[in-house]
């Protein structure tokens, strides 16, 4: 896990399942919210994270690659997580 970001390991994980299912990764039409990260910031805002903290994990993502909602699972899962995610 990334030091700094402001989610636990639990939030994280469900971010990013949350994610992948708004994406359908994996499936055989793939949707991306685009470089505006319209997705995550949904799935943030229901999972009542303050603004100023979804700015700094949505910041975090794109340090790792994570410059779209699909890149987040492409690219940033696997250090935010520490270990190969399932995506």
């Amino acid at each position: 896990m990334i030091k700094g970001l402001p989610l636990t390991q639990l939030q994280l994980r469900f971010f990013l399942d949350a994610l992948g299912i708004q994406c359908q990764f994996g499936g055989d039409e793939w949707k991306c919210g685009g470089p505006e990260f319209t997705y995550a910031r949904e799935i943030l805002t229901l999972m009542r994270i303050p603004q100023p903290d979804q700015e700094k994990v949505l910041e975090i993502c794109k340090e790792n690659g994570g410059y779209c909602d699909c890149e987040i699972l492409m690219n940033a899962a696997f250090y935010l997580l520490g270990e190969e995610p399932p995506y």
